[in-house]
């Protein structure tokens, strides 16, 4: 896989909920924000976010939408591993989008790393796209 850098992200939360474990389940949190992207990728997002917690790490289930800089509206889905101790961040998104200049997300898979604060709210990371390059043969069975 070939890595691509798509844009840098800085999440910050405008609303956040939290719902604690109960007994031996997981916990669950609600939180609405806006986003500001650099890069291939740029524009303003708003999102919500509905993360299970369990044992000091958040699962993000966000989804939102981009107003890019260039005019058009991208919608995405995020899923990832935040390790609320040491404040490291994993994301996976997925785009959609009909307009002409960014119709080349809606195949895209893109990758994310970077860093939260639980105590500020906010998060920093940086998504690549990423590409297929190992396609072998696949052999007759």
């Amino acid at each position: 896989m070939r890595p691509e850098h798509l844009c840098d992200v800085e999440w910050r939360y405008d609303l956040l909920h939290e719902v604690g474990a109960s007994g031996p389940g997981d916990g669950q949190y609600y939180g609405q924000g806006t986003a500001i992207l650099t890069g291939r990728l740029a524009g303003v997002a708003r999102w919500s976010n509905f993360p299970r917690a369990r044992a000091g790490y958040t699962f993000p289930d966000a989804r939102g939408a981009i107003e890019t800089a260039g005019g058009g509206l991208v919608l995405f889905t995020l899923r990832g591993l935040s390790n609320l101790t040491d404040g490291a961040g994993i994301h996976v998104m997925t785009f959609q989008t009909d307009h002409d200049e960014y119709l080349w997300l809606n195949e895209v898979i893109a990758l994310g790393e970077g860093s939260l604060d639980a105590r500020r709210r906010a998060l920093s990371m940086r998504y690549y796209s990423c590409h297929v390059e190992y396609r072998p043969l696949i052999p007759d069975v």
